[in-house]
């Protein structure tokens, strides 16, 4: 019996997707986009697109992130491998 078979005999819900990227030797892991944060979004759509991503990320991983990017162009930069994962997930 695999896992899914179990968790739906059981009446589990199955845990939630989540993707990850490696940049600059660190693997940050992303949540799956149904569980981002609404105030994630809300900054987003208030162009506040660092304040997004550490919701998104969580302290931890944004204080990771803010000790590899150092300039615009490295935050840009990890964004775009952010969506090469998950347009790779939408497939």
């Amino acid at each position: 019996m695999s896992n899914r078979q179990r968790r739906e005999a059981s009446g589990q819900p199955a845990p939630a997707p989540t993707s990850s990227v490696m940049w600059r030797g660190k693997r940050f892991t992303l949540p799956a986009p149904e569980d981002y944060p609404l105030e994630a979004i809300e900054a987003e759509e208030e162009g506040r697109t660092l304040k997004a991503l550490r919701l998104i990320l969580g302290e931890d991983q944004y204080l990771t992130f803010r000790e590899l990017a150092k300039t615009t162009g490295d935050a840009d930069d990890f964004s775009k491998a952010i969506m090469r994962e998950l347009g790779r997930g939408n497939r």
